[in-house]
């Protein structure tokens, strides 16, 4: 099987970090691509994270209120 990351994705030209609003999804759960996983929050707006591929959440690394860069590896995915 194969591991992908849930890495936060650029968001606008200048946006640099963003703040985790909230886990859509735990460990343990099972999505799709498109699945909403994560709210994150910019200077300019609230964006939903979707997952690029199905598969079985197996981690969460930041939670709720965590400041992270653009880019970084929020957590995994064991995909289908």
């Amino acid at each position: 099987m194969t591991v992908h990351e849930i890495r936060i994705p650029k968001l606008g030209m200048d946006t640099i970090d963003c703040e985790i609003k909230s886990w859509l999804v735990r460990v343990g759960d099972r999505v799709t691509p498109g699945s909403g996983l994560l709210e994150v929050e910019t200077e300019k707006a609230t964006v939903v994270i979707e997952a690029e591929v199905g598969g079985l959440i197996t981690e969460l690394r930041h939670g709720p209120l965590e400041r992270v860069e653009v880019g970084a590896v929020v957590g995994l995915i064991e995909a289908a």
